[in-house]
């Protein structure tokens, strides 16, 4: 009676699933870029110009070998040249952790409801705090892992690592904003940030002893979150229209993208634009327990419940709902007295409005 049931771990009792990336739903900060902002000389700038190398090389060059979230990785010589270790990188993180307000809650009614996994960018070093501090089990996360004591680096490489920070950071920030899928040109600044951090990555790197630590770090970009959940599928035995993902970084848009095409329920959750376009249904809150009261109606009756609550978005409907876990349906409600958060089916007619607003609330609510 008592034996270990295989089964019921993997969650093959459930027909339904619910997958999430972390930053904007989690949690409102981004640790990747505290570390750099703390640890390293202008290290905020550095981190928002290889993060915008990134992103056009991935949607903009559409390089065969360019994929969202290389950030992680790229960022990685920087810190160990700047002296972080992993003590000090688990600290700070610990420190500036914000979790996002009732996260705690949420995760724990989820994980009472359905199979939960996390998939996340950051460092193990901002997971185990968040782990920690919203209870989530560490083994119910994918992210991006590294040990910045496991490698060496000489004096003279971290002293050529920091002037390649100095180089970059003496670039102009581009502010020019793009689209999905619409080809544009690059604007004279993306083309000179774009041809320095080549040079840097592809040719003052290589001769450096401290190459190693970008050639063997594994970063959880958007390609791999994808994997992830056709991985979890395999183990799981619930398809993709029985999955709940919730993201909202531009990591998430093939996860959201493979979730929404599959009939699935796609949330982009203070999504960026290019989130917002892989969705299905997208929510701007400044609580995260919304996400679990439309999940909870994934879960009782499909996606079409969820298009019909969304439809009839009121309070008075929200009140007299009968809902699993009515202490936390008041909770939402109290958490927003004046003004529900705001919740819409995304379809062609809306998608552009609607992922502009998002994103612009996006970036006014993350730090």
């Amino acid at each position: 009676m008592n034996e270990f049931d295989p089964s019921a771990e993997l969650g093959l009792e459930h027909d339904k699933q619910f997958v999430c990336s972390c930053k904007g739903f989690l949690q409102l900060n981004d640790s990747s870029r505290d570390l750099c902002k703390r640890f390293v000389s202008k290290g905020d700038k550095l981190y928002d110009l290889i993060s915008r190398y990134d992103d056009i090389v991935a949607y903009v060059l559409n390089r065969s070998e360019g994929r969202s979230g290389n950030t992680a990785r790229f960022i990685a010589p920087f810190l160990k040249a700047f002296g972080v270790t992993d003590y000090a990188a688990l600290e700070y993180c610990g420190e500036v952790l914000d979790p996002m307000p009732e996260a705690q809650r949420v995760m724990r009614h989820l994980m009472d409801t359905l199979p939960v996994f996390v998939t996340s960018s950051s460092y193990e070093h901002n997971i185990l705090n968040l782990c920690d501090r919203v209870g989530i089990p560490r083994v119910l996360v994918e992210c991006a892992e590294i040990a910045f004591d496991d490698f060496d680096m000489t004096r003279h490489d971290a002293k050529e690592i920091r002037d390649m920070a100095s180089r970059i950071t003496n670039l102009r920030t581009p502010t020019h904003e793009y689209e999905l899928n619409v080809p544009t040109r690059l604007q004279e600044d993306e083309v000179n940030l774009v041809m320095t951090i080549d040079e840097i990555f592809n040719e003052r790197f290589r001769d450096l002893f401290s190459s190693n630590i970008i050639r063997e770090f594994r970063s959880v970009g958007a390609n791999e979150k994808a994997y992830f959940l056709i991985d979890l599928r395999r183990k799981t035995q619930i398809d993709f229209e029985g999955t709940a993902f919730v993201g909202g970084d531009i990591t998430d848009i093939h996860a959201l993208d493979t979730v929404c095409d599959r009939g699935g329920l796609a949330m982009s959750f203070n999504g960026c634009d290019f989130a917002v376009r892989k969705s299905n249904v997208a929510v701007m809150s400044r609580d995260c327990t919304v996400a679990a009261v439309l999940v909870q109606e994934f879960y009782n009756e499909g996606i079409e419940a969820v298009f019909d609550l969304i439809e009839n978005w009121n309070r008075e409907t929200l009140k007299n709902k009968d809902f699993p876990d009515p202490y936390l349906m008041s909770t939402m409600l109290e958490s927003n007295p004046k003004k529900l958060p705001e919740v819409h089916i995304v379809n062609r007619d809306n998608v552009d409005k609607i992922a502009k607003k998002s994103d612009k609330y996006r970036k006014n609510l993350l730090r």
